[in-house]
C-alpha cells in the first residue's frame, strides 16, 4: 500500500537546511549591527587625541596685581582710621614719599601705583578703598592716558566711571582731582591735558562732594616756564621742592580732618 504522508528527510537535506539559516541570520546580525558600528566609529574615531582646553587669554589688569596686593596686605598690617585722607594716582602719587610730613594735620594714607591710568583705579577701586572709611579721596591721574593716546574725552569718561565707583564704595566721602601739571618731559601734551582738565571741571561743576584742583602751573615759574628744580632728573616726576608747592595748594582743600596717628602710610 502506498503511504500518502511526506516522505522522511535525509540527514544531508537536514544538514544543508540549518547551515542555510544559519547563514541568512549571520547575515542580518550583520546588517543589523554595521550602522552601530559606523555610529562608534564616528563618535570615538580610533586614533583621536584630546585637546586641552585653552589657557585664560592674559588680562590687561594682571600688571597690577602685584602692586595692589602690596597695598592689601600693607592695609592689613596697619589699617587707615577712620577720616584719613586717601591719595590715590600714578607715579606721581607713588612716589611722594614725603606725603605725611607734608599734611602734618592730616591722616594721609598712599594708594599710589606707577604707571597706571584712570580705567586702572577705576578697576581696582574696591581693593584700592577697602575697608578705609576715609574723609577725603584724592586723585591724581590722566596723564598717562593722555601720554598713551587718551583723548580728553575719554579722560573725562573714565574719571566719571571712577567717580560712580567710589561713590558706591564710600558715598560720604569727599573727592578732589589733580588737575595734571605741565613737565618738560611731556610737554607736547599740554594741550590735551588743559582740555582734558576742562572737561573734567565740566562734570564735576555743581556736584556734591566732589571738586578740582588745578595744578597745571603748579611747577612754573612766573613767566609760564618750568622750574627744573621743582622736577627730579627724569623731568617728568616732582622733587621735593614740586610737592612741597603740590601740597601747599591742597592742604587749605581738605578740610578739617585732623591726623589721628604719626605713622606714615
Amino acid at each position: 500500500m502506498k503511504s500518502h504522508g511526506t516522505a522522511a528527510p535525509s540527514d544531508t537535506s537536514v544538514a544543508r537546511a540549518a547551515s542555510l539559516w544559519l547563514a541568512v541570520a549571520a547575515a542580518i546580525a550583520c546588517a543589523a549591527a554595521a550602522p552601530a558600528a559606523g555610529r562608534l566609529r564616528a563618535a570615538e574615531p580610533v586614533g583621536a587625541i584630546a585637546v586641552p582646553a585653552a589657557a585664560p587669554a592674559p588680562s590687561q589688569w594682571d600688571r597690577w596685581e602685584k602692586n595692589i596686593k602690596a597695598i592689601e596686605d600693607r592695609e592689613r598690617e596697619s589699617p587707615p582710621p577712620a577720616g584719613c585722607v586717601l591719595f590715590l594716582g600714578s607715579s606721581n602719587i607713588r612716589m611722594w614719599y614725603s606725603l605725611a610730613q607734608d599734611f602734618p594735620d592730616h591722616d594721609v594714607v598712599n594708594r599710589g601705583f606707577g604707571g597706571c591710568q584712570l580705567a586702572d583705579i577705576d578697576h581696582f577701586a574696591e581693593r584700592l578703598i577697602g575697608e578705609s572709611r576715609p574723609a577725603v579721596i584724592v586723585v591724581s591721574a590722566g596723564a598717562n592716558d593722555i601720554h598713551a593716546g587718551r583723548t580728553p574725552e575719554q579722560v573725562r569718561d573714565a574719571f566719571a566711571a571712577f567717580v560712580t565707583t567710589a561713590r558706591a564704595i564710600r558715598p560720604e566721602a569727599r573727592i578732589l582731582y589733580l588737575g595734571i601739571a605741565a613737565t618738560t618731559a611731556r610737554i607736547k601734551e599740554r594741550p590735551e591735558q588743559r582740555r582734558a582738565f576742562e572737561l573734567i571741571q565740566e562734570f564735576v561743576s555743581g556736584g556734591k562732594n566732589i571738586e578740582v584742583i588745578d595744578l597745571e602751573n603748579v611747577y612754573c615759574n612766573p613767566d609760564g616756564t618750568i622750574d627744573p628744580e621743582c622736577l627730579r632728573a627724569d623731568k617728568l616726576h616732582p622733587s621735593s621742592k614740586g610737592n612741597a608747592r603740590r601740597a601747599a595748594i591742597i592742604r587749605p582743600r581738605l578740610g578739617p580732618a585732623v591726623r589721628s596717628s604719626s605713622a606714615p602710610r
